[in-house]
């Protein structure tokens, strides 16, 4: 992903005042910015070279299915983790991207889509993903599926070959959701 250093200035009553990466590092916590008139600026600052920046752009609701795209691609890793976290962004995810994410295998990623967040992924198939996640290597990854309240999308099947799993957490947990789907 091709960086660049954001230089900011804001005008008020005519005095030109210019604002370093302080000010932009913490956008997310700027009351009533969060709006669509905002989006070309958060566009433009998903190319920042500050990590933190781009991450506080990932904690937003209103910005282009393009930056998402440029945010889930990103070098740090706590900015995808922040795209994948937010219950805004998350439906707008579509299959080839989340599945790219998966197959990089970073498991606290694929924590975060197996957690409760799986369904908000409404553009992508749940059912390929909810398979691949419970096979996956990692009883953590394994764990979250069958954690919280989006077990109602785990199928009876799949919910019963990990009430069998090696780990003794993913078990338990996924013996107490079938007794709530029987």
């Amino acid at each position: 992903m091709k960086t660049q250093t954001i230089k900011i200035a804001l005008t008020i009553n005519g005095k030109k005042l210019t604002l370093g990466h302080s000010f932009l590092e913490n956008i997310e916590y700027m009351y009533g910015i969060d709006t669509k008139e905002n989006q070309e600026a958060f566009d433009m600052l998903v190319y920042s070279d500050n990590p933190k920046i781009r991450r506080s752009i990932a904690l937003l609701s209103n910005i282009s299915k393009k930056s998402i795209s440029i945010l889930l691609n990103d070098d740090d890793q706590n900015v995808v983790q922040a795209v994948l976290g937010n219950y805004d962004l998350a439906p707008r995810i579509k299959h080839v991207q989340l599945m790219k994410i998966i197959k990089d295998n970073h498991i606290e990623h694929l924590k975060t889509i197996a957690s409760n967040h799986i369904v908000l992924y409404k553009k992508c198939n749940l059912y390929k993903i909810i398979k691949l996640l419970a096979k996956h290597e990692n009883p953590a990854v394994r764990f979250e599926l069958v954690r919280y309240h989006s077990t109602h999308i785990i199928p009876k099947k799949i919910l019963k070959k990990l009430s069998k799993d090696i780990d003794i957490d993913v078990s338990k947990a996924a013996i107490i959701k079938l007794k709530r789907v029987a």
